[in-house]
């Protein structure tokens, strides 16, 4: 499985989840000349911008950890162009970065 289809996997598992907890999908993989952000989900007056990260296993780390300033910068940029975009309606804005791990389970004996 190469990256790309393991990023979808954990966008999808990500996806079903927000939604699962009361969560509008509003954009998936939403993309402008500043950057990409995966997710941009509604709750209430919130929106909310998620970062899915997907790894098979946690040899190299959390995640989360390859969150960097940088990306950061791209994620808020972006989301700043969405809501000059899209229309600023919402109270509250939100960031997150959603985890997703394939841990594969392996035979004991």
């Amino acid at each position: 499985m190469g990256n790309k289809e393991l990023g979808g996997i954990g966008e999808r598992a990500a996806a079903e989840l927000l939604q699962m907890e009361g969560y509008e999908i509003l954009e998936r993989n939403y993309r402008c000349r500043t950057g990409e952000i995966d997710l941009i989900a509604a709750r209430g007056s919130e929106v909310n911008f998620i970062e899915v990260k997907t790894r098979r296993n946690y040899r190299y780390g959390r995640p989360c950890e390859a969150v960097g300033p940088e990306k950061i910068q791209h994620i808020r940029r972006t989301a700043s162009q969405y809501l000059r975009n899209c229309g600023s309606f919402y109270d509250d804005v939100r960031f997150h970065v959603v985890e997703v791990t394939l841990e594969q389970i392996r035979d004991a004996f």
